[in-house]
């Protein structure tokens, strides 16, 4: 049998503070080590293969890796697990077939979805000129390539629930065989034009990290909203109106703009059990809306409605941080709408630390207020936009509108951790959304 290490601590919501980390491992492991970003936080020498690793106070993206090694203290296996960053959805690979001089000649995907989505797209570009898929989807006729040169290999697919995923290989020149790159799209700002050289833009450690490519993809918005049907934000459509047209009209008061989806993660926590026997709090999110079938009064309204036991405890503040791992999890421009709530806020994490992992994994949090003015939230919260009247709405989504328009999306290449401690260099006018 191989010589493996697997996790079966699987840490897949948000994670602070000590906890219990299991490891199954093959025969011929004599020693594992487990790194938390790069720093020594176990070493384990016989079973039970578990040790109590802190995660730290603060919720952070993080990544913690096992290494076995043999008698000798060579090593044999290692596992990377991501923790407070979103899992791949998607995957898939680029398969090359070469013809019978050696040169790579059609090219094929081979995906798998955790959820069974369907793809609905796939693209491939060869230095940066696309190239046609068959009627499948997955095979392309590559052109005729000189080895002599490296080539740009890249692959896009687009899934039904709007996941994105991209790879790219690099044949060619004096390269031996494939070097393939790992692809993470962050969110950045804009504010000037493209850059003529993206590759100028980032710095990891020193480094520079190429940018494949900078869209201005479409956006999503995922809003804790907690469903009582008291809620005075409910004034803001009355349920009778004169009319028809004017229920209509209501409808489609204070859209966002056209291109981004409205999503709403209810602050009620569902219990599931995990692998590890532990228990993991979910929260229950609504179907994802585009902009153009209605404004905010009536989505923000709409939600309220939604049945739930009013005596469950709310827990905003974890909503919250959830939120922000939807909110990165694929290739969008996007923000957080916390809509404060009347009832108590029974969260294990604090504002505070969900504020700052917002910040960390660059997803921009907007709180608002239908009850009005709510100084005794602002130290908790920051800035507070009171939305109790349309007019107050409607500051308060032009402020979200401007906010996203300002966004865009970068592929960079280099892993989801990595990729939220980028540094600017100065010289484009985009800089990284993920603070340090």
């Amino acid at each position: 049998m191989t010589s493996q290490v697997v996790f079966l601590s699987l840490f897949l919501g948000l994670t602070a503070g000590p906890h219990m980390v299991e490891l199954q491992v093959g025969p011929g492991v004599h020693t594992v080590r487990m790194l938390l970003d790069n720093r020594g936080v176990a070493v384990l020498n016989q079973p039970p293969w578990r040790a109590t690793v802190e995660f730290g106070s603060s919720i952070v993206p993080s990544e913690l890796v096992a290494i076995a090694y043999d008698a000798k203290d060579n090593e044999i296996a290692r596992v990377t697990q991501l923790i407070n960053v979103p899992r791949p959805v998607a995957e898939f690979n680029i398969t090359l077939q070469n013809d019978a001089a050696g040169v790579p000649a059609t090219a094929q995907f081979q995906w798998e979805h955790l959820i069974g989505a369907k793809a609905a797209s796939a693209t491939l570009t060869v230095d940066g000129k696309p190239v046609a898929m068959d009627k499948s989807g997955a095979i392309a006729r590559l052109p005729r390539l000189d080895m002599k040169r490296p080539h740009l290999i890249t692959g896009e697919m687009k899934f039904e629930d709007g996941f994105v995923t991209r790879r790219e290989l690099v044949v060619g020149g004096e390269l031996t065989g494939t070097m393939e790159s790992e692809m993470t799209p962050i969110a950045v700002r804009q504010s000037g034009s493209a850059p003529a050289n993206p590759g100028d833009c980032f710095t990891s450690g020193g480094a520079p990290i190429r940018v494949g490519a900078i869209e201005n993809s479409p956006a999503l918005v995922v809003f804790v909203i907690d469903p009582d049907p008291e809620d005075p934000l409910r004034k803001l459509n009355p349920q009778r109106g004169p009319g028809l047209l004017q229920k209509m009209e209501v409808r489609h008061l204070f859209p966002l703009d056209r291109g981004t989806t409205m999503r709403v993660l209810f602050p009620i926590a569902e219990r599931h059990s995990t692998t590890n026997n532990a228990t993991a709090e979910l929260f229950p999110p609504s179907n994802d809306v585009p902009s153009d079938e209605g404004g905010l009064i009536w989505f923000l309204t709409r939600a309220l409605e939604t049945p739930f036991d009013q005596t469950i405890p709310r827990q905003l503040t974890d909503a919250v941080g959830v939120a922000g791992l939807n909110a990165i999890t694929g290739a969008h421009r996007r923000a957080v709408v916390l809509v404060l709530s009347g009832h108590a806020d029974a969260s294990t994490h604090s504002a505070a630390s969900v504020r700052s992992y917002l910040a960390a994994i660059g997803v921009p949090l907007f709180v608002w207020s239908g009850s009005g003015p709510r100084p005794d939230m602002r130290a908790a919260w920051g800035e507070i936009d009171d939305i109790s009247s349309r007019e107050n709405l409607k500051i308060a989504a032009d402020r979200l509108r401007a906010e996203l328009a300002s966004q865009r999306v970068a592929w960079v290449a280099t892993d989801p951790v990595t990729a939220l401690r980028l540094r600017p260099t100065g010289k484009c006018a985009i800089t990284p959304l993920a603070s340090q």
